[in-house]
């Protein structure tokens, strides 16, 4: 009886640490969309509090991450390493293109999502800097005083999931483009389903790079 009780708590256990591991595949791939409160917002420099410096050369002392960067021609998500160690130049960037090139998605109702620097926004302890995007050359953004939180740059932050978006878009996550997405999300706005398929949330989290 023991014998038997033990291997059913074993096969239990391994049924939980898989939806664990989906759980938490399901965190790492994710799609954020977002309202300002105000349209001036998009202008501000946000970082994180303080100077960081990544030793295998994925960040910056500026305090804005400058990885990854992503194109409309290939997958979305990074599924793996493989792309970023192949060609590292190609997924990274200087900071100071941030000044001159667009940040933004637009999506419809007023939606945006950062693309293709899609790094810009990586935890809730991301900061508003007393500065515009235009600056970003002639300036070290760290120098300039925090403003406020980032979350509060916007009125409304929504987040898809990687189950949802494969539903969205019939498209495995490592197949589908930004394209693919933002048509779906588009459809989704249009047809006032977003509580259907996304979720409110308070903050953006780094998804799979």
């Amino acid at each position: 009886m023991k014998t038997k009780r033990f291997f059913a708590l074993m096969f239990v256990a391994l049924l939980c640490s898989c939806d664990s591991y989906e759980l938490i595949e399901s965190v790492k791939y994710t799609f954020y969309i977002f309202r300002y409160t105000d349209e001036a917002n998009k202008e501000l420099i946000i970082t994180v509090p303080d100077p960081f410096f990544d030793p295998n050369g994925t960040g910056t002392i500026s305090g804005i991450l400058n990885f990854p960067k992503r194109y409309r021609d290939e997958p979305y998500f990074f599924f793996g390493s493989e792309r970023w160690e192949q060609n590292p130049e190609k997924y990274s960037f200087d900071i100071c293109e941030l000044a001159t090139e667009e940040k933004l998605l637009a999506l419809h109702d007023h939606y945006y999502t950062y693309f293709p620097y899609t790094g810009i926004r990586q935890s809730g302890e991301d900061v508003v800097r007393d500065g515009k995007w235009s600056d970003l050359c002639s300036t070290d953004p760290l120098t300039l005083p925090v403003v406020t939180s980032a979350n509060s740059l916007y009125s409304e932050i929504r987040k898809f999931e990687i189950r949802t978006l494969e539903k969205l878009t019939k498209k495995k996550r490592d197949e589908m483009t930004i394209d693919d997405i933002e048509k779906a999300v588009n459809k989704v706005i249009d047809e006032g389903k977003l509580d259907k398929y996304s979720v409110k949330v308070n903050t953006f989290w780094a998804s799979k790079r």
